[in-house]
C-alpha cells in the first residue's frame, strides 16, 4: 500500500481484484460496452495486477498493468498499462500520479525496463508530467478516439 496526504484528505493506493475495477471502467473509459463485459482478456494473467486508488473507502482511481511487449519500444522487460481512468469527480486530487508511482515502484522491483500504455489525447499531457516519452505516431481506436503510444524507462524515474 502506498498513501498520500493533503490537507483535507487521505489517498490510499493498493493492489485489488479485475472485478473491483469494472465500475470505473464502465463509467469513464467504456460507456459504449453495451453487454456489461467490462472485462479483459489480460485481466487474469499470471503477470498481470490492478491498482486502486482509495478516497474515503471508495474506489476512484484504477490502472492494469500487463506484461506484454511493444515492439516499437526497444526493450526486453516491458509491462502495458491499460485501461486506467479517474473519476471525474475526484481529478487533480493526485489519484492517478499516486497509482502510477506505486506501479512503478512495483516494476522496478521486478526489474522491469519500461512500462508503456495508449493514452488518449486528453490524458498526454498527464504523462508527460510523470516524464513519460511519447511515440509521436497518432492512431485512432474505435468508438473510444485517437492515442498515442507513451512510455517511460524505470531507470530514469524520479519522483
Amino acid at each position: 500500500m502506498k498513501a498520500t496526504n493533503h490537507d483535507s484528505f487521505k489517498l490510499e493506493c493498493r493492489q485489488i481484484k479485475s472485478e473491483m475495477t469494472y465500475e470505473l471502467r464502465k463509467k469513464v473509459l467504456w460507456p459504449h460496452i453495451k453487454n456489461d463485459d467490462y472485462s479483459l482478456e489480460s485481466d487474469t494473467a499470471n503477470e498481470t495486477f490492478h491498482l486502486g486508488v482509495y478516497l474515503k473507502k471508495k474506489i476512484i482511481s484504477i490502472g492494469t498493468f500487463v506484461k506484454e511487449q511493444n515492439d516499437k519500444i526497444d526493450y526486453t522487460k516491458q509491462y502495458r498499462l491499460r485501461a486506467m481512468a479517474t473519476s471525474n469527480e475526484t481529478r487533480g486530487k493526485g489519484a492517478g500520479r499516486l497509482l502510477i508511482e506505486m506501479s512503478l515502484e512495483l516494476l522496478k522491483k521486478k526489474e522491469i525496463d519500461i512500462l508503456w500504455c495508449s493514452s488518449r489525447i486528453n490524458a498526454v499531457g498527464f504523462y508527460h508530467s510523470l516524464g513519460m516519452i511519447e511515440i509521436p505516431k497518432l492512431y485512432f481506436i474505435k468508438n473510444i478516439g485517437y492515442h498515442k503510444t507513451m512510455y517511460i524507462e524505470l531507470k530514469k524515474w524520479k519522483k
